[in-house]
């Protein structure tokens, strides 16, 4: 199956000016089988005990894409943390660890994981750039972000999802944002799927996006810039429409406390 295996690149835009500022490699099976799928890829090597050799294939195949990357363009790939070795494969070693984003998954937890840290703090020290994978699932949250000290937060879709039309989800992210521009931390916002998620997200002060909206994940590298979508012709009904209902939330909220007082 290792022949059959490739690694598809999806594109990290800067949403103010569209230039593609990376791309994340993403494994896939065989065309046209189910094994297409990663989900199925990953499901039946574990059920095998082939996962630590797909692992492995799939940190080679992501790093051999670099090449084909523009030169002013990074490569994001996932790691598993649990593999002893650096993520570069024998022949490899004259790729430059600088362009090469590493990122930790929410399949792992982090908070009481001192091998996991130990290894990425290795990582680090070779030269690597360290990103926490889908931060606002599983066990990635301020914990985790705490434990990793992340040069990069990648926002889950189950955060960004909603950010459109729920003022909490809006409010949410924009203290993440916040937050990680305090700590000098990067923010990429991953599924970004409709216009009103797009320009949600940069009313936050997020810049780097990823998503279908923006490029779906493919066999070959986009060089130049994509095109920004405009704002929706019913955004002013939108930013009005959230923000009532977070003006409604305040005044129907309870001074924190006050619910508990006659309990």
């Amino acid at each position: 199956m290792g022949q059959k295996l490739r690694s598809v690149l999806q594109p990290i835009v800067d949403g103010e000016t569209g230039q593609v500022v990376a791309h994340e490699a993403l494994l896939r099976g065989p065309r046209g089988t189910p094994w297409e799928s990663p989900d199925v890829l990953f499901q039946s090597a574990i059920r095998l005990g082939h996962q630590t050799m797909l692992e492995a294939n799939a940190r080679r195949l992501a790093v051999s894409r670099l090449e084909h990357l523009p030169s002013h363009q990074r490569l994001f790939i996932n790691v598993d943390c649990l593999s002893p070795d650096l993520p570069l494969a024998p022949g490899q070693a004259h790729i430059p660890p600088a362009r090469i984003v590493l990122e930790i998954s929410e399949r792992q937890s982090i908070i009481d994981n001192p091998s996991l840290l130990a290894q990425a703090a290795r990582w680090r020290a070779a030269g690597f750039a360290i990103a926490l994978d889908d931060y606002g699932a599983g066990f990635m949250g301020p914990g985790a972000l705490l434990k990793l000290r992340p040069d990069i937060l990648k926002l889950d879709r189950v955060i960004v999802s909603g950010i459109s039309g729920d003022p909490m989800h809006h409010t949410v992210v924009c203290n993440i944002v916040n937050m990680a521009q305090s700590l000098n931390i990067g923010v990429v916002a991953e599924g970004v799927e409709t216009p009103e998620e797009f320009w949600r997200l940069r009313d936050c002060g997020v810049r780097l996006m990823q998503g279908y909206l923006l490029g779906r994940p493919q066999d070959e590298p986009i060089s130049d810039a994509v095109a920004i979508p405009g704002r929706p012709a019913s955004w002013e009904a939108l930013e009005l429409m959230v923000d009532l209902r977070a003006r409604v939330g305040q005044a129907q909220r309870p001074l924190a406390g006050q619910r508990w007082e006659h309990a």
